[in-house]
């Protein structure tokens, strides 16, 4: 092919057969493969996950999971299966998130003084104190 004909029209495909003149409903998103699309239930609504991080130990998991388990590192908060205690116990307000698949080797776990842990996520800072009940129940 010479270097005049790359640039022709008749030599791009794209230009001929692939071309509809008419669009069609199913190929609004032809570039994405069917069924990979995600679709919102209703315009601002964001379902989220509702992550909280454990205000003692910075462990990121849902509210959910805080409420069903309890922590993994905190066992002594006994979040499990109490809602309040959950809600007191971890923070919404966190910021930074650290992924830690082996704490005693990770140079990240180290660094901010997360070696003797669970692997999980975790947050950098926790804004948030234990309430001086739990607090109190923690000294006795």
């Amino acid at each position: 092919m010479a270097h005049d004909d790359m640039f022709d029209d008749e030599n791009d495909h794209l230009d001929k057969d692939d071309r509809d003149d008419e669009p069609s409903k199913d190929r609004i998103y032809d570039f994405i493969p069917k069924g990979m699309i995600k679709r919102r239930t209703f315009e601002g609504e964001r379902p989220g996950l509702k992550l909280r991080a454990c205000i003692r130990c910075r462990l990121i998991m849902t509210e959910d999971q805080f409420y069903e388990n309890g922590c993994g590192n905190c066992t002594h908060l006994q979040m499990d299966g109490d809602r309040r205690r959950t809600l007191d116990c971890t923070s919404s307000n966190f910021s930074g998130f650290l992924s830690i698949m082996d704490p005693e080797r990770s140079w990240s776990a180290k660094y901010n003084n997360l070696i003797n842990l669970i692997p999980g996520c975790y947050a950098i800072s926790v804004n948030g104190t234990l309430p001086e009940s739990i607090n109190d129940d923690l000294l006795d």
